[in-house]
């Protein structure tokens, strides 16, 4: 275990410590992802699955246009991912409102498989902030919202109120 005296230094801003950091996003989101991948790789699924499920699985009734504003993939890459998850019957289509709108919603087994996913992903988290007090989570938090670009903070704000 890396001695956090290490990590926590005065001399923050300075080019070695930042690459501290991104060495720390990449680990940690490396094995963030790691319990996931491997139910994944079973189904035959990637990381690309895995976000389309966890978004549509978020908000009820998504449209195709949502989702790829949300991911920024094009609708290439989603038409590939989303064949797939439709076609083993993941995800569901169903025209909106007027006939060209696409809603997207998870199926019960694609409802099963989000919720495993999550689930290990929640209980890492869990595990680690229940060891930190408040303040600590919250800095952290704010970190992380403040690396989003401001054009896509709308989005994260919209789906999380």
């Amino acid at each position: 275990m890396a001695d956090l005296n290490n990590l926590l230094t005065p001399l923050y801003l300075n080019e070695k410590e930042i690459r501290k950091i991104i060495e720390l996003l990449f680990f940690s989101y490396r094995d963030f992802t790691a319990g996931p991948d491997k139910i994944l790789e079973k189904l035959s699924f990637g990381r690309a699955h895995h976000r389309v499920i966890y978004f549509v699985g978020k908000q009820k009734k998504i449209t195709i246009k949502e989702l790829l504003t949300i991911l920024q993939i094009t609708k290439q890459s989603l038409s590939r991912v989303l064949n797939q998850l439709i076609k083993e019957k993941y995800i569901l289509v169903s025209s909106g409102n007027d006939k060209r709108t696409k809603n997207l919603a998870l199926t019960k087994k694609g409802m099963e498989l989000e919720n495993q996913l999550s689930t290990i992903q929640i209980n890492k988290i869990r595990n680690i902030i229940k060891n930190f007090k408040e303040p600590d989570i919250n800095g952290f938090k704010k970190i992380l919202y403040e690396m989003i670009e401001d054009v896509n903070k709308n989005k994260f704000d919209e789906i999380n109120n």
